[in-house]
This record gives C-alpha cells, sequence and structure tokens, in this order.
C-alpha cells in the first residue's frame, strides 16, 4: 500500500498533529546541535594542531635544562646529519616576547617572507596593540634599546595564529637575544618512517638533555589535547540524551493512549499492521531526519559563521575571543551522530506503535 497517496496521507496526519510531535522535534534538534558543535570545535581544532606538522617535520628536537628550554647550535646540525637516515636538518626560531603593558607573554615567530622592518600580527594582538595606542607600528623593548616596526597586515586568528607576532629571523633572534647560530628547535626529516622513533632514540642518547619527539607523536599528544573538554560536553550529552528518551517514552505513552483509536480506525477501514507500522514510520523519520539536519546545520553556523561564542571559552579559555574555526567537517563521525539518535528515537516510535497495531479492535474502540 506504500504509494504516493499514502506517504502524502502520513504527512497530513503529521501536520494534523503537529503540536504532539513539536516537544519531541525541539529536543531532538537541541541534542544533536549538542553533539555536532562539540564534534566541530575539536575537529576544527585537531585540524590546525596537526597542520603544523609539515611533511619534513618527522623529528621535532628540542634542548632543555634544568627544565628550561635553551637554543640549539649548528653543532647540533652537524652531528644529526651524520646519521643514517637523515635526510635534512632545519633550524627554526620562535619563542615569546613578555609584553609587560599588559603582563603577556606573545609567541613571537620567524617568517623570511618579511623585510626587517615590518610584521605580521594576528587579529587579537591587533586589537591588544591599539588599546595603547601601538596602531601602525610597535616598539619591541630589547636589552640593546627599542626596536620600531612597522605593521603591515593582520591575519586572522585561529588555535595556531592567535596570540602570535610573525617577524623576519634577523629580527626575532635580536628580540629574542639569540645569535645567528642559535635556533629554538630544530625539524629532523627522515624520509623512511620506520626509521623515524629509532632514530629520535638515537638523537637523544647523542644529546641527553635534548628531546626529541617524532610527529606521531606530536599528532597523539595534539590529539589528547582537548579531549577532556570535549568530554565534559559528551557528559552534558549523555545527560541530555537520557532525559530525552525519558521524556519521549513517556510522550509516547501518552500520545499513543490517544492515537489507539485512530490506529483502531484505520485497521477497520483495511490497513494492515504493516501499513500502519509504515505510515508510523514515515511521520516520524520526518520529525527525525529534519531535527538532525537542522540540528547539524545550525551547529555548522554557530561554529564556523559566529565562532561558537561562549562554548569557545570553554574550550579554549579567556582571551580567545577573536579565535576563529577552520571548518571541518567529519562526514564518518555525523554518521555516528546519525546512527545513535535517529534510529533509538525510530525505535522508541515504532514498537510501542506495533503493540497498539497488533491488539485487539474491538478491544481498543470500546
Amino acid at each position: 500500500m506504500l504509494s504516493k497517496n499514502f506517504i502524502d496521507y502520513s504527512i497530513k496526519l503529521l501536520l494534523k498533529d503537529k503540536t504532539e510531535y513539536f516537544f519531541s522535534f525541539i529536543i531532538f534538534t537541541f541534542i544533536v546541535f549538542i553533539l555536532s558543535t562539540v564534534l566541530f570545535i575539536s575537529d576544527s581544532i585537531k585540524y590546525d594542531l596537526l597542520s603544523t606538522l609539515g611533511n619534513h617535520d618527522q623529528i621535532i628536537v628540542t634542548n632543555t635544562k634544568s627544565g628550561k628550554y635553551f637554543p640549539l647550535n649548528e653543532n647540533y646540525i652537524n652531528i644529526i646529519l651524520q646519521l643514517n637516515g637523515v635526510e635534512n636538518v632545519q633550524g627554526k626560531v620562535d619563542g615569546y616576547y613578555n609584553f609587560s603593558q599588559s603582563s603577556r607573554l606573545i609567541h613571537l615567530v620567524a617568517d623570511d617572507s618579511l623585510s626587517d622592518d615590518e610584521i605580521i600580527v594576528s587579529k587579537d594582538i591587533k586589537q591588544l596593540f591599539e588599546k595603547f595606542h601601538y596602531d601602525k607600528e610597535f616598539n619591541f623593548l630589547t636589552l640593546d634599546g627599542t626596536l620600531t616596526k612597522k605593521i603591515k597586515s593582520v591575519i586572522d586568528s585561529n588555535i595556531l595564529s592567535s596570540n602570535t607576532i610573525f617577524a623576519n629571523s634577523d629580527v626575532t633572534r635580536e628580540i629574542l637575544q639569540m645569535n645567528d647560530e642559535q635556533y629554538s628547535y630544530l625539524s629532523v626529516y627522515v624520509p623512511n618512517d620506520n626509521e623515524v622513533e629509532f632514530l629520535a632514540r638515537k638523537i637523544m642518547d647523542i644529546f641527553p638533555n635534548t628531546k626529541a619527539i617524532s610527529k606521531t607523536q606530536l599528532q597523539s599528544d595534539y590529539r589528547q589535547i582537548f579531549y577532556y573538554k570535549g568530554g565534559i560536553f559528551m557528559i552534558l550529552y549523555i545527560v541530555a540524551m537520557l532525559a530525552f528518551f525519558i521524556l519521549l517514552k513517556n510522550q509516547v505513552s501518552s500520545v499513543l493512549t490517544e492515537q489507539k483509536k485512530q490506529i483502531a480506525i484505520l485497521r477497520s477501514i483495511g490497513f494492515s499492521i504493516k501499513d500502519i507500522i509504515f505510515l508510523k514510520f514515515i511521520q516520524n523519520s520526518v520529525i527525525a531526519l529534519s531535527s538532525y539536519f537542522i540540528g547539524v546545520l545550525a551547529s555548522y553556523i554557530f561554529v564556523f559563521i559566529f565562532d561558537a561564542p561562549i562554548v569557545k571559552n570553554i574550550f579554549l579559555g579567556e582571551q580567545m575571543e577573536n579565535i576563529i574555526f577552520t571548518p571541518t567537517v567529519d562526514f564518518r563521525m555525523l554518521f555516528l551522530i546519525f546512527l545513535f539518535t535517529v534510529i533509538p528515537f525510530l525505535a522508541f516510535i515504532i514498537i510501542p506503535s506495533w503493540k497498539v497495531a497488533i491488539e485487539d479492535i474491538s478491544e481498543i474502540m470500546k
């Protein structure tokens, strides 16, 4: 009996009883919205973090003494290059500048595409500078005096570029009090992935004060960064989900009590049990699918267009109001959200409807 007329009739019944389904629609949409928001934020942050690991950053080498980071020099590069399996070693320069007027440490990153007299700042740093009337240029205070640099441009602040100033490597070294042969860390490229872990341990054996972290270890660490806060939202989701299904069960019981006669009438005019199940399936599929897609779409807009106000601060902390999230969509996770929300929702509706449909019609009509 499944036909266009049957589907039209199912939709008309749904519209007739729309107030009875409205509560389920709102709660279901809200739950999908919460879970999708957590998914989009965590995936965007992980994407930005993992994108920092280039194909040639197989091993990151840093130098520590007494728990503090110390620069590395050309001697480290020359020795590491002699190891079998190492193809290239690059020294990188970055560090933190103490902006004492705001009691804030600003991440300073070397970028040799810039000239010696210009810098690029992130949006949140630009707003910070404007509070102290640094509109077009900024004065770095060093032990050797003041360095005045023109602000060339302002870039959007994501998890990587937030709280960051980009400057020429010579300028960066001068501000950080490093000489021309010193580097903040080394990037080691190993063509054979199977040798990465071995060479990382080998480097630490040669230089006991260094810490050599493989790309795989960094990826694992980055993925774990936001699992705790994401877990808080997952707990909220589970609680909301349980509450939803409890309320849904109660609502289904009350609705079916009122609809028993409707089901009995449908049976009496020739609808089979299968037809009634299909009818309820169509009606509640419309509710479930519309709630799911509206929840996901609303979450996408909330995170990637409005940058997730309030929720962003829970994930990233304070002073992150200018952070933007890079749009990323994990369709496998969206499918799992669909699987663990839409399917249970339909089950809570279809099974009670089936139980009513197989009852004796005469008993229901009394």
